[in-house]
């Protein structure tokens, strides 16, 4: 199946083979992955209705972070959280737990003081704890 897909919101508009593929990839290059970001949440859960995930920032030399966006592309809404900072911090901690709809990987977008971006991501498998065999 293609599918053309506009996303003003990434300010990105290409043709895909999927949604969420084409969701994936445009994170991939538009968004360098940066180890100033660290996340930690399970590789593997049960049920995706509250995965924890763990959120460290560490900031440039120089530099503030101003606000954070988490992103789960396969989401029905992507957009899980979009925080702002009433006043940037060079280091930051953050705990939630989230709901993703499927397997996949898990975006940290965040914005520094002077306007740049940085990124990171790590993937989550969701399983279902199911008898399909009626056992």
């Amino acid at each position: 199946m293609s599918l053309s897909l506009a996303l003003p919101y990434f300010g990105i508009s290409l043709a895909s083979e999927s949604e969420a593929q084409y969701m994936q990839n445009a994170l991939a290059q538009r968004y360098k992955k940066s180890d100033a970001i660290k996340i930690e949440m399970p590789p593997l859960a049960d049920t995706g209705n509250s995965i924890p995930m763990g959120i460290q920032f560490q900031a440039p030399l120089q530099r503030k972070m101003q606000s954070f966006e988490i992103v789960a592309p396969e989401n029905p809404n992507p957009l899980v959280m979009n925080v702002s900072l009433p006043n940037p911090q060079a280091h930051y901690q953050f705990s939630t737990r989230i709901r993703l709809a499927l397997s996949q990987d898990v975006w940290v977008i965040a914005t520094l003081d002077d306007g740049s971006k940085m990124a990171q991501s790590m993937h989550c498998v969701v399983t279902l704890n199911a008898c399909f065999d009626a056992t």
